[in-house]
């Protein structure tokens, strides 16, 4: 039996989160000056945030996978980009889509219902150009944001730290990172929105061992709400929308600028989510979460009995019966005849 792995150490695990978060941080900057050089030069400047992403993505897939390749001589891109091609994958990223809308609509249905969501047709010339875009974008974009908060950094968190501790730490930086980029006056309450959040797709992550179902439910979490109603994601309202939607009303229902992330409600919201997602990852988590049962210890071979050994010694040795088989005989009569008077 192949003796297990040796562990990495756990010092050495958070150097190497830290380093793959340093990385992830200069390749937002390498990226933005990147796409915004060849866009300029080409004049292509609708396409400046999807080639954004797409080169932020790819950066940290080549800084991830060299970080893995120094500390443990092995790793691939495949790996690293924790999308594994197994079975029922096209499932498993539908199965968080349809988490993900049903959260954004049970977070804004309260907002809807309470008269407090206006909104109407915003459908231009170009749209058919700039929402397809804007799907695009968001599906990189979101795909990024998981790569570093539930892939290669996260893991050799785990390693470190243990997946609770794990999870509490990137989803407060997850959520700093958001709120940080669009600041509202109620920072608190957007603060603890996207740490539930960050919990609901990190626990996606955990249960699954992959990042089909957190990618599905963090997409159609923000293009239902940013691409199909029109509301601001996380203070985000660059993207064009099928309809342009505000909200009025209180803050702890609607969110204000912030958009539903920044209401109290969507707390609730993200709750019933994390229950949910829970109980649709049974099969998932019992299927690649499990390690297999695998035998320890030395194998043993215990001796028979000294009578037993004997006994089979002895019938080894002594030559078979042999069975003789005489020929029948017909059978006469037995009675005599009787005599003639």
């Amino acid at each position: 039996m192949p003796p297990p792995p040796i562990p990495t150490p756990r010092f050495f695990s958070l150097v190497l989160t830290g380093t793959a978060l340093l990385w992830a941080m200069a390749s937002g900057s390498i990226a933005d000056r990147s796409a915004r050089g060849v866009t300029m030069r080409l004049g292509l400047y609708l396409f400046n945030p999807l080639l954004t992403e797409l080169f932020l993505l790819f950066l940290l897939l080549v800084g991830f996978w060299m970080l893995e390749r120094i500390s443990s001589r092995s790793g691939s891109m495949s790996s690293i980009l924790t999308l594994p091609l197994r079975k029922g994958w096209s499932r498993e990223w539908a199965l968080g889509a349809a988490a993900g809308w049903g959260m954004i609509l049970a977070a804004t249905l309260p907002v809807l219902l309470s008269g407090n969501l206006h909104g109407r047709m915003a459908l231009a010339s170009n749209s058919w150009v700039l929402i397809p875009l804007g799907l695009a974008t968001l599906a990189v974009s979101t795909l990024a944001q998981e790569v570093v908060f539930r892939g290669y950094p996260f893991r050799r968190l785990v390693d470190a730290v243990g997946p609770t501790w794990a999870s509490l730490l990137l989803s407060l930086l997850f959520a700093l990172v958001l709120v940080r980029q669009n600041p509202p006056r109620h920072i608190g309450t957007a603060m603890l929105v996207e740490i539930a959040f960050g919990l609901v797709l990190s626990m996606a992550y955990l249960r699954t061992h992959g990042l089909w179902l957190s990618w599905g439910l963090h997409f159609a979490y923000w293009a239902v709400a940013g691409l199909v109603l029109g509301l601001p994601m996380a203070g985000h309202t660059e993207f064009t929308s099928v309809m342009a939607t505000f909200a009025t009303g209180p803050l702890w229902l609607g969110g204000g600028s912030f958009g539903v992330d920044g209401a109290r409600f969507t707390l609730l919201v993200m709750a019933a989510g994390f229950a949910v997602v829970f109980r649709l990852t049974r099969w998932y988590a019992w299927e690649y979460t499990h390690a297999p049962i695998v035998a320890g210890g030395y194998e043993v071979t215990v001796a028979p009995p000294p009578a037993h050994a004997a006994m089979e010694k002895q019938a080894a040795a002594a030559p078979p019966p042999l069975v003789q088989i005489l020929p029948a005989t017909p059978q006469g009569r037995s009675v005599e005849d009787e005599p003639l008077s």
